[in-house]
């Protein structure tokens, strides 16, 4: 985190909790042109995920809270936004190369019968004609 955001395991009132996840966003932002959008929301995800256990903690100690409650809220509805960018989100239920793919390589591989079988077969029917 920068120093000038002070100590992420401490509580946060709602107000400065604002000011802190903007100013991510604004990193993740000018991050985002300089290293990419993948590299900027990491460190993003990675200063919001902080941010929210160090309010986790603070709530499990000081008992429930109007403030940390709001905090936890605005923190989960943040990470929910930069995973969106990132496309993280629901990396799970997106389907992936390995299973668009499965069953296209056995075809590939698989050896064609000659065309003249796909005309008229002939049956066996006792030399019957």
């Amino acid at each position: 985190m920068d120093e000038g955001m002070g100590p992420i395991d401490s509580p946060h009132g709602s107000e400065e909790l604002t000011d802190i996840i903007a100013s991510i966003e604004m990193e993740r932002q000018a991050s985002a042109r300089e290293a990419g959008n993948a590299t900027a929301c990491a460190a993003s995800l990675r200063k919001l995920r902080e941010l929210q256990c160090g309010e986790k903690e603070a709530l499990q100690s000081q008992g429930p809270s109007a403030d940390h409650s709001a905090n936890l809220a605005a923190l989960t509805m943040e990470i929910a936004r930069v995973e969106k960018l990132t496309g993280t989100a629901n990396r799970l239920s997106l389907p992936g190369n390995s299973h668009r793919d499965k069953g296209k390589g056995a075809r590939r591989d698989a050896q064609r019968s000659p065309l003249r079988t796909r005309g008229r077969r002939t049956t066996n029917d006792g030399g019957k004609r």
